[in-house]
């Protein structure tokens, strides 16, 4: 289901040669040859909230060796993402590398973190490839994972002083995303009628998907302790999302709240992401070494092409 989603998009390129680029083989094309994923729960209530990153990211990485059948010793690298616990307690990197152990890769697949907040998980990915591409490494695993139950969503203390009064826009680093959100939408004049519209889609479109069990696939199913609220702890198996709303429709969400009314009135707990628990990781080498090793690829063909990050002012 997720490369399907690629296939969809290269649907709407216009013929040409970008097009045939992009469809053409070659040996040394990048191809991903498993993706799969953890739910995506509720941040602090939901099936996560007690699980710690390190288990979650075993559970998955186990799943990797468990579902592609290869040796684990071929895998060269991982690498990882985990926005808040980067920002919190700066151990994620030590985190994935016991978890890699515990799943039976040995000690010379080399485990690292990498931080760029929402866009993390991307960058684990263009940093596999970008290995692979340049023979550095045969066989990668890019997974990022999330665990807000216990990261935070702001800066644990301010910004030296001196730092702040040199420049407004240092000081305007600060600001949470929900300042970042209302200014896109302000500067894109996209109102809140066609948020909740277009939010209300979305989970339409997943509320389908996931009743016809076209997530199924892709999500590995995690066993894990929660604790209640009676403070007793019980083991639970966890198989499906949790931010899905079935029913919810542009009326609904337009009773809720602004979630910032200080930055304005668009953004809201309905057309918003939620903050969330969960997950992903995706196998990678170059065609010929799938080819080498009896590998699939996904289907349509996921390859990594290009990459390139666009930098703007720190209100956006």
């Amino acid at each position: 289901m997720a490369v399907e989603r690629i296939g969809s998009i290269i649907k709407h390129l216009t013929p040409g040669s970008s097009l045939s680029k992009i469809q053409s083989k070659n040996a040394d094309d990048i191809v991903i040859t498993l993706a799969i994923r953890t739910p995506l729960t509720k941040a602090k209530k939901g099936g996560f909230k007690d699980t710690s990153l390190e288990y979650m990211v075993y559970a998955l990485l186990n799943e990797v060796k468990n579902r592609s059948g290869l040796d684990p010793a071929l895998t060269y690298a991982v690498a990882h993402h985990s926005r808040d616990l980067q920002v919190s307690d700066g151990k994620a990197a030590y985190k994935l590398r016991a978890a890699a152990l515990a799943a039976g890769f040995p000690n010379t697949a080399g485990a690292y973190s990498v931080n760029r907040f929402c866009s993390s998980g991307l960058k684990a990915t263009a940093d596999i490839a970008h290995a692979i591409a340049h023979n550095s490494i045969q066989v990668g695993i890019a997974c990022g994972a999330e665990t807000m139950s216990e990261g935070g969503d702001r800066l644990e203390k301010p910004f030296d002083e001196t730092v702040l009064n040199l420049s407004q826009e240092a000081a305007d680093c600060m600001q949470p995303m929900g300042w970042t959100s209302e200014n896109v939408s302000r500067d894109f004049n996209i109102a809140r009628e066609e948020m909740d519209k277009y939010a209300a889609e979305s989970f339409s479109r997943a509320e389908k998907a996931q009743t016809a069990g076209l997530f199924d696939d892709e999500i590995v199913p995690i066993t894990t302790k929660i604790k209640g609220p009676d403070g007793e702890w019980k083991s639970v198996t966890l198989s499906r999302d949790e931010g899905i709303r079935p029913g919810t429709t542009p009326e609904s969400l337009s009773k809720i709240r602004p979630a910032f009314p200080q930055w304005g009135p668009t953004t809201t707990g309905g057309n918003a992401s939620q903050v969330t628990d969960g997950a992903a990781a995706l196998l990678m080498m170059k065609r010929s070494t799938a080819i080498r090793l009896g590998r699939a690829w996904t289907r349509p063909p996921a390859r990594g092409r290009k990459r390139r990050i666009a930098r703007r002012q720190a209100t956006w």
